[in-house]
């Protein structure tokens, strides 16, 4: 029987091919850190890589071995695009690196192969293609065992590609594949004296790789630094929003507590005019107890009563300030103060309410050169709502202080004991009632009437208007 070498070649060749793009596909799935655990895809990967050696044989014997390489180069690819679900473009950059480090072992093999073919002589091609496939195979399972690649090669992560280190291993790796594609182009004397020149030229690749490595360890500890600088200025910056949420509200709770003492005050002094002794020392009380948590020092016509004493007493306080100030100070009760303390808002809301509107409205008088200084509380029930309407013959709000309500607390007295938390605490109170606020500007200051009113609605529209006659 005469021996078809032709044949013999065209299947060791693609035995070879097909055994180098089972590597070629094993590296790229390890180089990325993909697990493929199902046995019938695997099945079919491997029938594919069988028919890619097949075609590549076919396309090497009757057009180029370029041609070759470039079609294994994109089938296995493609393949792996399938596999793992990534862009072709991403799949050839890994299968270029991928085929290039299998080269590079089938090259060692070889050198392996040669040697002991010095030692001892085997003539039978398969047998040599047999023993190159084990070596390769060892060669393959020591390199992806090593621990910087036991969980794929972290740059070439999908998620954290860093383009520099890509097309750097991608040069490396498109140099190794030329090189090798033009052995075959060489003559035998030119490729013995240029293999030590080869060899050199691997161990520059490889050491070119390693520095890659270290350079990129670098740069993502550099960039853990820089995240870690940012996550800690983060939570600076997160705890000083809270330390200023702290102080707001601690600004806020003293503002509540001020008035408290202050009306205490009022009342004791009072008392103590009246020799009411028991009454005198309970308030006393009271007023140590808030003195340690903020400490500030303390007519004539009898104001109408609400039922509620707290009320009546911030009223009454208020007027003394008024009364002080050389202010007429008018109440009017509407409808049951009781019914509204139980049903629409708290008492202390309430108190708060009265003593930071009535408050401003004085600070608001003392500014102003009218001869007209008054001011009137309503109570009660107005206009089918209940509600607290505030008007007074003072200055006018400025325009910043307009603009900023409810959102920073703004004062334009504070050397008079303004904190600017009084609308801040305003706002508050009707968001959780649903209330609403109408700022009315009725004219400037004159003899003869109101400048403004400051109207709390406590109507379920949360509204906040601002009417003007300007």
């Amino acid at each position: 029987m005469e021996i078809n070498y032709a044949d013999i070649a065209f299947t060791s060749y693609t035995v070879k091919i097909y055994f180098l793009a089972i590597c070629t596909y094993i590296t790229c799935l390890k180089i990325i850190n993909y697990k493929d655990k199902k046995l019938t895809t695997k099945i079919l990967i491997y029938l594919s890589l069988l028919i890619i050696a097949i075609i590549t044989t076919i396309i090497k014997y009757n057009i180029s071995y370029f041609t070759a390489m470039a079609s294994l180069i994109f089938l296995i690819a493609f393949v792996c695009s399938l596999s793992t679900k990534n862009g072709i473009g991403y799949s050839i950059l890994i299968t270029i690196i991928a085929l290039s480090l299998n080269y590079i072992l089938f090259f060692i093999a070889l050198v392996l192969d040669y040697t002991l073919n010095g030692i001892k002589t085997i003539n039978n091609d398969f047998i040599n293609l047999a023993l190159m496939i084990v070596m390769q195979s060892l060669l393959l399972y020591k390199l992806l065992k090593i621990k910087k690649l036991k969980n794929g090669i972290a740059f070439f992560n999908k998620n954290v590609q860093d383009e520099y280190f890509n097309v750097i291993i991608l040069n490396i790796s498109v140099a190794i594949l030329l090189s090798i594609l033009l052995i075959p182009y060489i003559s035998i004397d030119i490729l013995k004296s240029l293999t030590i020149g080869f060899v050199i030229f691997i161990v520059i690749m490889i050491i070119t790789i390693q520095r890659t490595f270290q350079l990129y360890y670098k740069h993502k500890l550099l960039i853990k630094e820089l995240e870690e600088t940012k996550q800690e200025l983060k939570t600076t910056k997160e705890e000083i929003k809270t330390l200023e949420l702290d102080n707001l509200n601690i600004s806020k709770r003293n503002h509540t507590i001020t008035h408290k003492q202050k009306v205490l005050e009022h009342k004791i002094n009072q008392l103590m005019m009246k020799t009411e002794t028991s009454k005198e020392i309970d308030l006393k009380d009271k007023v140590e107890n808030l003195s340690k948590e903020i400490y500030n020092p303390v007519s004539t016509n009898e104001l109408d009563k609400t039922g509620v004493e707290s009320i009546d007493d911030v009223l009454d306080f208020m007027k003394s300030e008024c009364d002080k100030n050389n202010i007429d100070f008018t109440l009017q009760i509407l409808g049951n103060i009781y019914y509204m303390i139980n049903n629409i808002i708290t008492k202390d809301e309430l108190e708060t309410l009265i003593a930071d509107h009535v408050k401003d409205a004085i600070i608001a008088i003392k500014h102003s050169n009218n001869i007209n200084r008054s001011i009137l509380v309503k109570l009660g029930r107005i206009e089918e709502n209940y509600g607290i309407y505030i008007y007074d013959s003072g200055i006018e709000f400025e325009k910043e202080t307009l603009d900023k309500l409810g959102k920073i607390p703004i004062t334009t007295h504070k050397d008079e004991g303004g904190t600017g938390m009084g609308f801040m605490n305003t706002f508050e109170t009707l968001n959780r009632h649903n209330a609403s606020l109408i700022i009315e500007e009725i004219g400037k200051p004159s003899k003869d009437n109101y400048t403004k009113i400051i109207k709390i609605k406590f109507d379920e529209k949360q509204e906040f208007k601002i009417i003007s006659y300007k």
